[in-house]
């Protein structure tokens, strides 16, 4: 289990925003819109926890709830790997993402729907403290351990 001090603005800074406006064209007396492709955002992340926000037009009488999903990509040594963690996002909501604690650098990219014209997105880093209790509880473990096998 992770302790995170998500309650904090301190704990958040925003690292990326981005808009991409609606790229259309009349065909034929038809509004024709190019589709929106896989976002690859340009920061390198060091921290597993973020929060991801994402907005579009949606046209009126719809209800869109559902902004796309978030995957990591994680440099290797034979090169840029996107892994098996996808996270969905939803619009109108600061998405929460924790990813698993791969204690790697990497960036992560945003595939819109497919229905989406134009898109907009901010990214905050959560910059708090991440404690691992396994790792504590480990820890005194072993430090009981260490103190039993001293003892005559």
């Amino acid at each position: 289990m992770r302790q995170l001090q998500l309650n904090d603005p301190d704990n958040f800074s925003l690292v990326y925003t981005v808009s991409i406006p609606a790229t259309c064209m009349m065909l034929n007396g038809e509004e024709v819109c190019a589709r929106l492709t896989r976002i690859i955002v340009p920061i390198i992340f060091n921290s597993q926890i973020m929060s991801v926000s994402v907005s579009t037009s949606v046209p009126a009488g719809s209800i869109w709830e559902f902004a796309g999903t978030l995957s990591k990509i994680v440099s290797t040594a034979i090169g840029d790997s996107i892994s098996e963690e996808k996270k969905p996002l939803f619009l109108g909501e600061r998405n929460l993402i924790c990813f698993d604690e791969v204690k790697a650098d990497y960036r992560i990219t945003i595939l819109p729907p497919k229905w989406f014209k134009d898109i907009s997105i901010g990214i905050y880093q959560y910059e708090g403290t991440d404690i691992n209790t396994l790792d504590i509880n480990l820890a005194r473990i072993e430090s009981k351990i260490d103190t039993l096998l001293s003892s005559p």
